[in-house]
C-alpha cells in the first residue's frame, strides 16, 4: 500500500500542514492526484525530489510513491544520481520502461560523517514501521526541525501524516526564529538532535511551549539533558530514538535514562535484534534485509555493524560514540562524546564539542570548543573546566585547550559539525 492509499483510507478531516495558508489532508490528496495527471510519463520511472517547501514536497511524495519505480530524496549537498534518474520538476523527459508491480523504492542519502555519502534503498513499509496512530498522536502539532529529505526529517513527516497530526516547517532559520515559529503555531511535539535541544534551551523560551511529545535522536542523549527536559516538561512523553539511514527505523527508549536496558541484547525488541561484538561495536538486525550496498558491514546472520561503540554499565548499554571518531592520544583512545558529556555536567557549560588536533609528539591532542554563560571570564572558566575534567577523566582524556566560542555549528542533519571551528571568540 502506498502513502497516498493510506491517507485515502484514513480520511482525516483536519489540517495537515500549518503554514502561511493551512493545507488540509483532503487538499493534499487532491493536489497529489492532480500532480499524477500532470506527469503521466513519470509512471514507472525513477525520479529525484529536492526540497523547496513542505507543501510541494509532501504533495510530490503522495503523488509519486506507488506511481514511480524509485524516489531519490535529494539532500542539500550535491550527491551524484544514477544516470537514469529524472530530476523533478526540472527535467521531466521520460523514456519508455517496462512496468513492474514492485513497490516504489525510496532512496535516502547517508550523512557522510563516516565516509562518502551513498544512496540507501528503503520501502514505504519499512520507513513507516515506527509510525504510531492514536487519538493522542492525532492531536499533536509537530515542528519539523530536520529537512525531510533526510532520514530523521522523513520520519517526523511520515509520523505526522500517518497519524493525522499537524506539522509546521521549522527546519531552517536561526534558533530564535525557530522558537518564534513554534510559539506562533502552538507546537506540542518536537523531534530534534540533543545539539538542537540545547540551543532551544539556551533561548530561555522553550518552557513557553505546551510540549506533549519530546523526542531526541541523531546524537547521544546524555542523562543531564534528559533530566533537564523531564524536569521542564514533567507530563510530556520523553523518548530518545536510535535509528540510522543504513539500518532504517531502530528503537525508542522511554524510561528517561541514557542508553538502553541490557535485557534488550540478544533478543527481539521492537522487531529488532541487538548484539555487541568483541570490539564493543553495536550490531543491529532489522526485520527487513539491509540494502545490498551495505554488504561489507553485514555479517552472515544478517546483523549490520552500526559503527557505534557502546559499553555495559550495570544494567544499561551506554553509547560511547562513533568508532570512526576516536581520538588517538599517545596510543590511548579518547571518545569525544564521552569528554563532551563530562563537560556538559559543568553548570557554566551550555554546549561542548570535542575533537582531535594533530600533534607531532602524541599523534593527536584533545581540543574542546565551549559555549558557556558569562558568569566567569575566559581564563577563570578554563581553569574551572580543567579541574572539572581532572576529577572525572583520565589524564589522556583531558582537553589540551579550551576554546570559548559564541556558538557551535551543526550540519544539515542537526548534528554537531565535528570539524574545528575556523573562528574562535577567545583562546
Amino acid at each position: 500500500m502506498s502513502l497516498l492509499q493510506r491517507l485515502q483510507q484514513t480520511n482525516y478531516n483536519t489540517i495537515a500542514i500549518s503554514a502561511g495558508a493551512d493545507i488540509s489532508y483532503s487538499q493534499l490528496i487532491a493536489q497529489a492526484l492532480q500532480l499524477r495527471q500532470q506527469y503521466p510519463a513519470l509512471q514507472h520511472q525513477a525520479i529525484a525530489l529536492s526540497y523547496t517547501d513542505l507543501n510541494t514536497f509532501t504533495c510530490a511524495l503522495l503523488a509519486f510513491d506507488g506511481w514511480c519505480s524509485s524516489l531519490y530524496l535529494l539532500p542539500d549537498n550535491d550527491l551524484q544520481l544514477p544516470e537514469q534518474v529524472i530530476r523533478w520538476p526540472q527535467n521531466t523527459t521520460a523514456t519508455t520502461v517496462t512496468p513492474t508491480a514492485e513497490p516504489t523504492r525510496w532512496y535516502l542519502a547517508t550523512s557522510g560523517t563516516t565516509g562518502t555519502p551513498k544512496w540507501i534503498a528503503h520501502s514505504f513499509t519499512s520507513l513507516s514501521r515506527a509510525a504510531k496512530t492514536s487519538a493522542q498522536s492525532t492531536a499533536l502539532r509537530w515542528a519539523l526541525c530536520y529537512q525531510p529529505t533526510r532520514f530523521a526529517g522523513l520520519q517526523v513527516l511520515l509520523q505526522s501524516l500517518l497519524s493525522g497530526a499537524v506539522i509546521t516547517d521549522c527546519s531552517s532559520s536561526d534558533t530564535q526564529q525557530r522558537i518564534n515559529l513554534m510559539q506562533q503555531h502552538t507546537i506540542t511535539a518536537i523531534s530534534a538532535t540533543p545539539s538542537l535541544w540545547r540551543q532551544l534551551l539556551m533561548t530561555g523560551q522553550l518552557s513557553t511551549l505546551p510540549l506533549q511529545q519530546i523526542t531526541l535522536g541523531g546524537e547521544i542523549a546524555d542523562q543531564p539533558l534528559l533530566d533537564t527536559l523531564a524536569a521542564l516538561f514533567p507530563a510530556s512523553r520523553l523518548l530518545h530514538i536510535y535509528a540510522s539511514t543504513e539500518a532504517g527505523v531502530g528503537f525508542a527508549v522511554a524510561d528517561k535514562h541514557a542508553g538502553f536496558p541490557v535485557s534488550w541484547l540478544n533478543q527481539c525488541h521492537s522487531d529488532l535484534f541487538l548484539k555487541i561484538d568483541a570490539n564493543q561495536h553495536l550490531w543491529l538486525k532489522p526485520p527487513q534485509l539491509p540494502d545490498t550496498r551495505l554488504a561489507s558491514a553485514v555479517d552472515s546472520d544478517g546483523y549490520l555493524d552500526s559503527g557505534d561503540l557502546v559499553a555495559i554499565v550495570q544494567d544499561r548499554v551506554i553509547f560511547l560514540g562513533r568508532a570512526s571518531g576516536v581520538i588517538n592520544v599517545g596510543g590511548n583512545k579518547v571518545h569525544p562524546e564521552q569528554v563532551e558529556q563530562v563537560l556538559l555536567q559543568h553548570p557554566a557549560v551550555h554546549q561542548a564539542k570535542v575533537y582531535g588536533k594533530t600533534s607531532s609528539v602524541l599523534g593527536q591532542l584533545v581540543i574542546a570548543d565551549i559555549v558557556a554563560d558569562s558568569s566567569n571570564d575566559s581564563k577563570t572558566l578554563q581553569v574551572l573546566l580543567l579541574q572539572h575534567c581532572q576529577q572525572q577523566l583520565e589524564r589522556y582524556q583531558w582537553p589540551a585547550r579550551f576554546n570559548i566560542v559564541s556558538n557551535l555549528a551543526t550540519n544539515a542533519t542537526g548534528k554537531l559539525s565535528r570539524k574545528a571551528d575556523v573562528k574562535e571568540a577567545h583562546e
